[in-house]
């Protein structure tokens, strides 16, 4: 097969066969229930004990309501007294380049508090304006994306200030089922990992919100509400959810990618283009030294996982707000590009981890990972010391699955779905 030049959707080459270890759901309902968000039920049935008390939103372009209406509009035109809003990393319009400082500014009178500026964490002074936290903001389901640290990091402050916390609960759109990764070891905590959990854990933010309280990750003090969804099952992707996407960083634009993203986004920290500066971030990936048609067959020996794969040839480019300078930019990459079939036998991990074995096989000369960047995302040092020749490849595997059976079991009392 020849190298083609990056068009849409190409010739697809099918993988099959058996899957390593992967604790996966083993069936997907065929019906479309429309689920719905805790935000729109806590709208619904406002608290009583919120009635004219001042209100901290943790929110961002995601905060919609189902019908479209964002949740601070609906809650003012109701007259509830919003005093503060606090935004997340790539800020409260959404449009900001990951890792770009974003600064306080205003929103119909409102102030915004900036979380990804020069503090991360609620103040106690701006803490003082209100009597609760609401917080509603979409997450992806992977530890290092960061909403999920904005979030223990408001739980703290919340708890020295004794001030409850209301979460919004929203489908986790890499699915309630599938856990990945190792645990996060302590010396490896960042703001891109917080909390021993694996790199793709299941859970809703309000049952993460439960673990973080009850595993003692945050203190104990100050009230955690979550309100709960409505028609969310443990094994549903976001096909099934009924709910429109709205892209929770410039580049997740699909619910496809931040199924792939646990997996494909671990090369940022090797010397592979991911796909930034593509419209297909995550779900392409490639290097001008890359041979693709070897890594995939490669990958196609043994196993199956729910996708299919094509070679591709791309270049990146500078997008302005979604990656300004992307690795590899203007160069012509060899690349492949990713469709899954099969989202509920899609262990997107497994498949970054055996496509790095094949890339330490293959390109042994080219391969560079950047050793801290990547024990930082990964959770611990077994991938790099795997990639120098450390460990085996069955022993870097054997790890991960225990430590994924003990989340496994951990997470069980914090389940609400």
């Amino acid at each position: 097969m020849e190298r083609k030049k990056f068009n849409g959707f190409l010739l697809l080459i099918t993988i099959s066969t058996a899957l390593v270890f992967c604790l996966s759901s083993s069936e997907i309902s065929s019906s479309r229930r429309q689920v719905k968000l805790g935000n729109e039920n806590f709208i619904k049935n406002f608290p009583a004990e919120l009635q004219n008390e001042r209100l901290g939103l943790v929110i961002n372009h995601t905060s919609v309501l189902p019908g479209g209406k964002s949740l601070i509009q609906s809650l003012l035109e109701k007259g509830h007294k919003v005093r503060a809003i606090f935004s997340p990393e790539h800020g409260f319009s959404g449009f900001t380049e990951g890792g770009k400082e974003i600064l306080d500014s205003e929103h119909k009178g409102i102030k915004i508090f900036s979380l990804y500026g020069k503090t991360r964490k609620p103040t106690p002074k701006q803490i003082r304006e209100i009597d609760a936290f609401v917080y509603d903001i979409q997450d992806v389901g992977t530890r290092f994306y960061t909403y999920i640290t904005t979030l223990k990091y408001v739980l703290e402050a919340a708890s020295k200030a004794k001030t409850p916390v209301y979460v919004m609960d929203r489908p986790n759109p890499a699915g309630g089922v599938i856990i990945e990764g190792p645990l996060l070891l302590p010396e490896y905590q960042s703001f891109i990992g917080a909390f021993p959990i694996p790199v793709r854990y299941g859970l809703t933010s309000g049952e993460l919100a439960m673990m973080m309280k009850g595993e003692g990750w945050v203190p104990e003090e100050g009230a955690l509400h979550v309100v709960k969804m409505e028609g969310w099952r443990r094994n549903y992707f976001w096909k099934d959810t009924g709910l429109p996407w709205i892209p929770p960083s410039p580049n997740m634009p699909t619910p496809e990618t931040a199924i792939i993203y646990p997996g494909t986004g671990l090369f940022e920290a090797i010397n592979l283009n991911e796909g930034r500066g593509t419209p297909s971030p995550f779900l392409q990936f490639g290097a001008p030294w890359l041979d693709p048609l070897s890594i995939i067959k490669s990958l196609s020996e043994k196993r199956s996982w729910g996708i299919e794969l094509d070679s591709a040839d791309y270049s990146p480019l500078s997008l302005p707000g979604k990656a300004l300078h992307p690795l590899y930019e203007n160069e012509t990459c060899h690349g492949i590009r990713v469709r899954i079939t099969e989202e509920e036998k899609f262990c997107s991990l497994r498949f970054a981890i055996a496509l790095i074995k094949a890339l330490k096989e293959r390109h042994p000369d080219k391969i560079s990972p950047s050793p801290r960047r990547l024990n930082l995302m990964f959770g611990n040092d077994l991938l790099v010391r795997f990639l120098k020749g450390g460990i085996t490849y069955k022993r870097l595997m054997e790890e991960m699955e225990e430590e994924e059976l003990i989340f496994q079991e951990k997470r069980k009392k914090y389940l609400l779905y």
